[in-house]
């Protein structure tokens, strides 16, 4: 299994447009092949700090979702969103 852990530090201006934005990417990737879970977190101590946890089978999995035209439009407007670059990581276990 794959996990994703994506930290967004969001202007406060900016929070309800990007969570029109990813709203629906969760819900279309929720359904793709290979998800296993996807939640979207927002910090109670840091407002406009969101985590997104992702569970993948496997890199494959990852590979065809980096393909989603909401992902790509969700990357395109983070700068636009963002008080800092996101913090991405990902790790695997052996589930």
């Amino acid at each position: 299994m794959k996990i994703i852990n994506a930290s967004f530090f969001i202007k406060k201006d900016k929070i309800e447009t990007f969570l029109a934005d990813i709203t629906p990417l969760i819900e279309s990737s929720r359904i793709e092949v290979g998800c296993l879970d996807y939640n979207l977190y927002e910090s109670f101590e840091e407002p406009g700090h969101f985590v997104m946890i992702e569970h993948w089978e496997n890199q494959e999995a990852i590979n065809e979702h980096n393909k989603n035209l909401l992902l790509l439009n969700l990357l395109k407007n983070i700068p636009a969103y963002s008080d800092k670059r996101p913090n991405i990581t990902v790790s695997s276990t052996d589930e």
